[in-house]
């Protein structure tokens, strides 16, 4: 039986969530793109008001090139691939150096890309490493737990975003399902009253477009407790997942804040 910390579950979590925020935003952005070249110049505003993000920018190019590149916005997509990458060293003995590497890359390329004339062609790169850095999990990662906890980061963010631009019902059951298996696999004691509203909602209906509001704040309630435990015969309950508790259900503490640290000093 192997003991995964509130800390070391916390990156895992985040890191998978950041990874899949750069991407799936990116897709996303690529769509809006388009558009905004081809018909809507303001089509960016639907995206921001989707995205549940400030419009603080005055016309499609400062959109496009601060929402990609300013690295001091924190909805930008440089800003959370770089919040990725802090996760990922602080975990790069769990990841090892290959997975580690693809993270940085894919900063590396949206780095240089920030000077392009053409930006947009060049984020297939970013993607690129992105794709390699899930598969070098795969492969490198020896833990199973820790696989399963960047992976159920991944489904968390893939679910929210997904329901946000009203992606088809039968994507987002799917990844809710994929979701509900990870739960499983990792030992999670998830919040039971969130998992059963999101059935409800997700499993048990055709559309819910009009449950949008519901399905985002009950996943942001799902993840209440962390993964102590790598063994089906035992669950141990530790200071650590009163810890992590408090942590989760309040957002505010961010891992890098003094408080932060001060709790994880106190209980590691």
């Amino acid at each position: 039986m192997g003991i995964i910390s509130i800390k070391s579950t916390d990156n895992l979590f985040w890191l998978g969530r950041y990874i899949e925020r750069v991407y799936t935003t990116l897709k996303i952005f690529t769509e809006y793109y388009d558009r905004m070249i081809d018909k809507d110049e303001k089509y960016y505003e639907d995206f921001c008001s989707k995205l549940g993000i400030a419009n603080k920018y005055s016309y499609k190019q400062e959109f496009i090139r601060n929402f990609l590149f300013d690295e001091n916005d924190p909805n930008s997509v440089m800003h959370n691939l770089l919040a990725a990458y802090d996760n990922a060293v602080i975990m790069r003995n769990e990841l090892s150096s290959e997975t580690m590497s693809y993270v940085q890359m894919a900063v590396d390329a949206l780095e240089k890309d920030k000077y392009s004339n053409a930006p947009i062609l060049k984020l297939q790169q970013v993607f690129d490493y992105i794709f390699a850095f899930w598969g070098s999990a795969d492969d490198y990662v020896e833990s199973e737990t820790s696989r399963n906890i960047l992976k159920f980061g991944r489904s968390v963010e893939r679910l929210d975003l997904y329901t946000r631009f009203s992606y088809p019902p039968e994507l987002v059951k799917k990844e809710f399902s994929i979701l509900l298996n990870r739960l499983y696999k990792v030992g999670i004691e998830c919040n039971v009253d969130a998992t059963d509203r999101l059935i409800s909602i997700i499993l048990e209906k055709d559309s819910f477009e009009e449950d949008k509001n519901i399905i985002l704040n009950e996943l942001s309630r799902l993840f209440t407790t962390t993964v102590i435990f790598v063994n089906s015969e035992f669950n141990t309950v530790t200071s650590e997942q009163f810890v992590y508790n408090f942590l989760m259900l309040d957002k505010s503490i961010h891992y890098k804040t003094p408080l932060y640290m001060m709790i994880i000093t106190i209980f590691k």
